[in-house]
């Protein structure tokens, strides 16, 4: 009896053929690169030959990979046409599986998830944690929201809101310190870095002011563990507006000067072109707008603006 065909690992071939690199194949399936690494060894090792080569450039495919990609590519856009097809024919689905970051669906996302409950109850959600829109294409998520990204013309997309950087802490942190009266004065505070310490940076050099401790200070891997070390007392954090709306709405964090700068990637809701009009789909995506527009007037407050620095 022959193997089994290794589905799994072929379509990560053709991923990676498709992306130009295993590190952005893996961000678009969202699993680690050494997880495409090692689908990609499997299967030179079941054909005996090598599929791609090393160089300076990063990765290249050898002739036995050229041909193999030929004919797998056109074989997967087929199956996902008749898979999409068989969706659209589908009665009203209950179950949306929703991806997102760590930071939308714990900062914006399940806080304002009631309401979507209350307008479609019998619609189920399941929220994965993903930072790609692969997913979409391969049918394996309904809904996808995040950041503006080269793929997002090849999804239907509906404009979120647009991104402001604002200083936030703990009302406690004040309260045992000087007022502050403008955006030097947050140097007077412990500091709290982004993983890539550049909020901070860009925010400071956009209302003119430069100093060695704009990049000094604990840094946090998303911005949800950025307001949880606000919250907790533990500095002045630059964060999303959106992201933050919570927290100041339930007095946890204060906006500490109306200096707000203006990044330059909006956020979006996205579903794949052939399932907008899909009942719960299109359901969702109405709500998500909605929901985005009362979270920006929530807390509207007046801007000191220093234009796009992000």
């Amino acid at each position: 009896m022959s193997k089994a065909i290794p589905l799994i690992a072929l379509r990560t071939f053709v991923e990676v053929c498709k992306a130009g690199s295993m590190k952005r194949a893996a961000d678009q399936l969202c699993v680690s690169p050494a997880a495409i690494s090692q689908q990609i060894k499997g299967l030179e090792d079941q054909i005996g030959r090598r599929l791609f080569e090393r160089d300076a450039k990063g990765i290249q495919l050898t002739p036995c990979g050229r041909s193999l990609f030929d004919e797998l590519a056109g074989t997967f856009d087929v199956i996902e046409k008749a898979w999409s097809r068989a969706a659209l024919k589908a009665p009203r689905q209950t179950r949306l599986v929703i991806s997102t970051t760590s930071t939308i669906a714990s900062s914006w996302l399940i806080p304002a998830l009631s309401g979507f409950k209350e307008r479609c109850p019998n619609v189920e959600i399941s929220i994965q944690i993903c930072n790609g829109l692969s997913e979409l294409k391969h049918g394996h998520v309904d809904i996808c929201i995040q950041r503006e990204t080269a793929a997002s013309c090849e999804n239907h997309a509906t404009h979120l809101w647009s991104s402001y950087l604002i200083p936030v802490c703990s009302p406690r942190l004040l309260s045992t310190q000087r007022n502050i009266e403008s955006p030097q004065d947050c140097l007077t505070f412990p500091l709290l870095q982004d993983t890539e310490r550049n909020y901070w940076k860009v925010w400071m050099n956009a209302f003119g002011m430069s100093n060695r401790k704009m990049i000094q200070g604990s840094s946090y891997g998303d911005e949800s563990l950025l307001i949880s070390a606000a919250c907790a007392g533990q500095g002045i954090a630059l964060v999303n507006s959106v992201f933050a709306s919570e927290a100041l709405q339930s007095k946890r964090l204060v906006q500490v000067t109306n200096a707000t700068a203006e990044l330059k990637f909006d956020y979006f809701v996205y579903c794949a072109k052939e399932r907008r009009e899909e009942w719960a789909i299109a359901e969702f995506m109405k709500w998500a707008v909605q929901q985005a527009g009362k979270t920006a007037k929530g807390h509207a407050r007046e801007i000191e603006s220093a234009g796009q620095v992000a």
